[in-house]
C-alpha cells in the first residue's frame, strides 16, 4: 500500500508543479496568460482528497494497531493482574462463563476492527480513484491551456 500512496504523491507533486510552470502570469517573454478558474477549483478538490485520504489512512493504521495488540493479548485471562489459570495464590479462579464471555467479546471486537479495517480500506482506494479523475482532468486542462498560449 506504501507504494501506491509514494506513486500517488509523486503524481500529483509532478503535475501540480507542471500547473504552476504553465500558468504563472507576467513571465518574461511571453504574453500573460489568464488562468483558468477552473484549474483552481481542480486544485482545491485535489487537495480536500488528499486531506481525506490522508485522515482515512491515520484512521486505518490506528485501527490496525488496535486489532494487532487484540490478537497479540491471547495471555491467559487475568483479574487484578494475577494469573488465574492453574491456582495462582491469592487469586481466585474466574468463572468459566466469564472466560468464555470475555472469549467472544474480544473475537467480537477483533472482527469489528477487521470490518473497519476493510471500511477503511475501500474508502482509501475510493479517494485515490476520485484524485486519479481530477488528476486526468487537471492535466487536460493544462495542456489545453498550454496550446491555447502557443
Amino acid at each position: 500500500m506504501k507504494p501506491i500512496i509514494l506513486a500517488l504523491l509523486l503524481l500529483f507533486s509532478g503535475v501540480m508543479d507542471s500547473t504552476r510552470a504553465q500558468v504563472v502570469p507576467g513571465t518574461v517573454g511571453k504574453s500573460d496568460i489568464k488562468p483558468d478558474p477552473r484549474i483552481a477549483e481542480l486544485e482545491m478538490a485535489l487537495n480536500h482528497l488528499s486531506q481525506e485520504q490522508q485522515t482515512v489512512y491515520q484512521q486505518f493504521q490506528m485501527i490496525q494497531e488496535l486489532r494487532r495488540n487484540e490478537i497479540q493479548d491471547s495471555q491467559p485471562l487475568t483479574v487484578q493482574g494475577y494469573l488465574t489459570m492453574g491456582g495462582v495464590k491469592d487469586a481466585p479462579p474466574t468463572n468459566y462463563d466469564d472466560n468464555i464471555r470475555l472469549q467472544r467479546e474480544r473475537t467480537e471486537r477483533i472482527q469489528q476492527y477487521t470490518r473497519d479495517l476493510n471500511q477503511l480500506y475501500a474508502r482509501y482506494a475510493e479517494l485515490g480513484n476520485q484524485k486519479k479523475a481530477l488528476l486526468d482532468q487537471l492535466t487536460e486542462l493544462a495542456a489545453q491551456q498550454a496550446q491555447a498560449g502557443r
